[in-house]
């Protein structure tokens, strides 16, 4: 194989021959697709557009795709780029997320790409509040609640939540340590809405965060460590980077996204001393359903063949607290049940059926 596939130089070259580079560059830019020759369409937050380009032919999308596969893989044992290797998650020289599929999982004579710029936006609580982000939503969860069952801290947590009041229900979620999850679909703000969330935390604590590609960094956290995982191929997972995050001695540990059998080691690193943590995930809007989606990733995996399906449920209801969701830079609905947790840590308990 050619020396100069892999280097980052030549893809990025590769990536200005097409006309990539100029599209990557532009203001508020969340995605980049190829669906054949010619046309590369993109997203900045009003729908999709396209431009024709000529350079964006056949034969330079192809000298990109094997570039970009091979620097992916590097190192690892699978850098086949052919017929028998048609899917393959990649990585840009700045740190797009990449998806590249070539036939004959893809029609003849199209490379598909489709590549994801993360927001580099960063915007304070405030900012949220004073452009209206946090004041439409839904409250999801029951009307009523049995006071004498709920802690001060609960209680007042849930009046700061009725009343709207979401400066305060969010820092004081983050003061008593709550794990929370945003729920949305790509590009619905979920990731950005994390930092600023992040920003909330204490800095004089040690942090760890678990991600795929960088998106979440910690500018007002000097004690911090990144820790990235690989999709496919050479690299660690996000279970691995779990159980060694918590031999790290961190205060807390931010996951990006739940997606896969990692779920279950998340949920124990929460319930042995983590708690506190800030992660994602896609679901329906609606609180079943995120508790679905959990529990799912759980039983699918090797150690929830393993597990009851009632003792994942219970464990993912006594140990998540928040559950937002996001649509287009929106809250639409928020869930805080505390009561709802307490009867699920009393169910793990045995103390009622």
């Amino acid at each position: 194989m050619n020396e100069s596939y892999g280097n980052f130089n030549v893809i990025r070259n590769q990536l200005s021959k097409t006309g990539i580079t100029e599209i990557l560059g532009y203001d508020g830019l969340t995605e980049v697709a190829i669906n054949q020759p010619g046309r590369i369409w993109f997203e900045r937050g009003n729908g999709w557009e396209s431009q024709v380009n000529e350079d964006c032919n056949y034969s330079n999308l192809e000298m990109l795709a094997q570039s970009l596969s091979v620097k992916s893989h590097t190192g690892g044992i699978d850098q086949d780029y052919n017929a028998s290797k048609p899917i393959h998650s990649v990585t840009l020289p700045d740190g797009e997320r990449g998806q590249i599929i070539l036939p004959p999982a893809a029609e003849d004579g199209t490379i598909s790409f489709t590549i994801r710029k993360p927001s580099k936006s960063r915007f304070d609580l405030n900012s949220y509040i004073n452009s209206g982000r946090l004041s439409d939503f839904e409250i999801c969860g029951r009307a009523y609640v049995k006071e004498k069952a709920l802690t001060g801290e609960q209680l007042e947590l849930l009046g700061f939540l009725k009343d709207k009041d979401m400066d305060r229900f969010f820092k004081k979620s983050v003061q008593m340590r709550l794990n929370h999850v945003m729920v949305g679909a790509t590009g619905s703000g979920k990731t950005t809405f994390m930092k600023a969330i992040a920003d909330l935390f204490p800095a004089n604590r040690r942090y760890i965060t678990i991600e795929d590609t960088h998106e979440l960094d910690l500018p007002n956290h000097p004690n911090h460590v990144h820790l990235f995982f690989k999709r496919e191929g050479i690299g660690a997972t996000a279970k691995d980077l779990i159980e060694a995050g918590m031999r790290m001695k961190p205060d807390h540990i931010f996951l990006t996204e739940l997606r896969g059998d990692e779920a279950w080691n998340y949920l124990g690193m929460l319930n042995t001393g983590h708690n506190g943590s800030l992660t994602s995930t896609h679901a329906d809007d609606n609180p079943a359903a995120v508790y679905s989606r959990l529990s799912s990733l759980i039983k699918e995996s090797k150690v929830g063949t393993t597990l009851d399906y009632g003792l994942i449920t219970n464990t993912v209801a006594s140990t998540i607290d928040i559950i937002s969701f996001w649509k287009g830079s929106y809250m639409t609905k928020i869930y805080y049940n505390p009561e709802e947790k307490n009867e699920a840590v009393m169910r793990l308990l045995g103390m009622v059926a």
